[in-house]
């Protein structure tokens, strides 16, 4: 066998259950999942999956064998052969056009010098000649009026000739109006007398609108509908099932649980804190931001990030440290945070994934560089004055500490989140020496929703996302895609204050490298200007732990 790894661990374990490894291979391999704890759930579930063989051994045996007698089962298949080939001749010449009649009662209202008279009638349909016989069995006291015209045709037989068709012979729609006329499309109606009177001549038009029937009894008139409702059940069943079908083909919805976002300053931890552990690999990123450069509020923003999934604390915890540089450095602030994710498996194809962030800085003001009254836009659209009564800075350094919740969901097809960070509002009062009314941090609050649409020969993916932020002024959205073809990625989006962005990188299966560019609006310059920001990414492989317990 070859050199023990996580390769193939699988393999050991098999050969272990099977008594088929050597005294040191066992020992080696003790040794080896002592190193390694995480895999004794492996080492649980292929003990609990040998099953050891038992002998049965049946005392009468020769009792099991039964002799069938052979001769009958074949004069038996011979004669139900012959009799379905019969049953199909048959049915084949019934079938034709000199054979079949086909009984239906049909009720027929007749109207003759104002007189109304109901004829019921039961329809031999022969379609050999293209005529419709009708034997009546007219029920006396179906019949309206004083007129005694039908009285004696019990035995009677009417013909309906000139190539009547099926559809046109019957067609009702409401029995309860007695002055009702017969119609016919022109055609005629003869009714022959087989005693004594000789054949009369009805000119009524029949309309197949008006008189139509699929079922009567010889009494009452009943109307069967033979159009069938669905359920509202069935019919969302249905439309459950044809949305099955469509995300199952070969380019279908999938989440990949690794979007990449265009807004400006923020990606997958940024934007919800559920992402921490989401890939069930340990993750480094990097990401350096250059905003509004040659400007008197330009800044620069390094931040790096490690987080993986943790099968002892059964979900993602991560850790990020930021560092911003505002202007010429009249602002400069230090902050990390700690993220932890707990990942709940509440079904085959959705993991629930909330999440809580604390996070702890510092920053620092160089009084030298800000005078008093001038404008400082440190976080975008927040434009703020720096001491504008006049007054003196009391001080250089703040510290200060707060909580941010956050939700992920991540299902098969799509995932959505929201968050919410600065819940406990901190004080942010650099810009004024108001002690008794001291400025407090907004609450920042941001919503997302995604999915990724990948080829089947996963060479190909388009993922189209949506992100919302709020923060104090701050209100935007950003609706972006991100497009792969093998190595090579690329995006873009556009935010609802028409702000637009776009990124270009490469992708491997552990390393990562993009750049994107947006030109977004300052108010402090009551304009629009480029931002640059580059991230890395390197990414381990994920866990087999993590995996299977999250169905993934």
């Amino acid at each position: 066998m070859s050199n023990l790894s996580y390769s193939n661990i699988d393999r050991w374990l098999f050969e272990l259950v099977e008594g088929n490894l050597s005294p040191e291979q066992i020992a080696q391999l003790e040794s080896f999942l002592m190193q390694h704890p995480e895999l004794d759930v492996d080492k649980d579930m292929w003990e609990m999956a040998k099953v050891d063989s038992h002998e049965v051994v049946y005392p009468n045996q020769q009792k099991l064998i039964k002799r069938r007698p052979v001769g009958i089962y074949m004069s038996l298949g011979f004669a139900s052969i012959a009799v379905v080939i019969s049953l199909g001749f048959l049915n084949f010449i019934s079938t034709q056009p000199f054979g079949l009649e086909l009984d239906t009662q049909v009720m027929a209202v007749l109207s003759e010098n104002g007189q109304t008279k109901i004829l019921n009638s039961v329809v031999k349909k022969s379609i050999s000649t293209n005529e419709i016989q009708i034997q009546s069995q007219i029920d006396n006291s179906h019949l309206l009026g004083n007129n005694n015209l039908f009285n004696n045709f019990s035995n009677q037989t009417a013909f309906i000739s000139s190539s009547i068709l099926e559809s046109d012979i019957v067609n009702v729609d409401n029995f309860e109006n007695q002055n009702t006329n017969l119609a016919i499309l022109e055609n005629k109606i003869v009714l022959e007398s087989l005693e004594t009177e000789k054949a009369k001549e009805i000119p009524n038009e029949i309309s197949s609108k008006d008189f139509a029937s699929k079922s009567f009894t010889s009494k009452n008139v009943r109307f069967v509908k033979t159009d069938y409702k669905m359920p509202f059940s069935s019919k969302l069943n249905k439309m459950g099932r044809s949305i099955q079908r469509m995300m199952d083909n070969p380019v279908d919805l999938k989440n990949t649980k690794d979007p990449y976002y265009h807004v400006p300053g923020m990606q997958a931890m940024d934007v919800n804190f559920g992402a921490v552990g989401t890939l069930l690999a340990t993750r480094v990123q990097t990401v350096s931001r250059a905003q509004w450069l040659g400007q008197n509020n330009q800044q620069i923003t390094n931040q790096i990030s490690v987080d993986g999934y943790s099968y002892g604390m059964r979900g993602g915890i991560g850790f990020q440290l930021d560092q911003n540089y505002y202007g010429k450095g009249e602002i400069v602030n230090y902050n990390a945070s700690l993220i932890y994710s707990p990942k709940f498996s509440i079904a085959r194809n959705v993991v629930l994934e909330p999440s809580v962030r604390f996070k702890m800085g510092n920053k620092r003001i160089d009084t030298d560089q800000i005078l008093p009254g001038s404008i400082v836009e440190y976080d975008r659209m927040n434009p703020q004055e720096f001491y504008g009564n006049g007054s003196a800075p009391i001080g250089k350094s703040l510290w200060y500490k707060d909580l941010g919740l956050g939700l992920m969901v991540n299902t098969k097809w799509f995932y959505v989140g929201v968050q919410q960070d600065n819940l406990l509002r901190h004080f942010d009062n650099i810009y004024s020496s108001d002690i008794a009314n001291p400025r407090r941090i907004g609450k920042h609050f941001v919503a997302t929703i995604g999915t990724d649409y990948e080829s089947k020969k996963e060479n190909l993916t388009v993922s189209p996302y949506f992100v919302y932020q709020q923060k104090e002024s701050l209100s935007e959205g950003w609706l972006g895609f991100n497009f792969r073809y093998h190595l090579l990625t690329m995006g873009g989006a556009i935010s609802s204050n028409m702000a637009p962005a776009a990124s270009i990188g490469l992708k491997f299966s552990h390393f990562m490298i993009a750049y994107n560019a947006d030109y977004t609006f300052s108010q402090y310059i009551n304009g629009s200007r480029l931002s640059h920001q580059l991230t890395l990414r390197f990414l381990s492989k994920p866990s087999r732990i993590g995996q299977r317990l999250l169905n993934q």
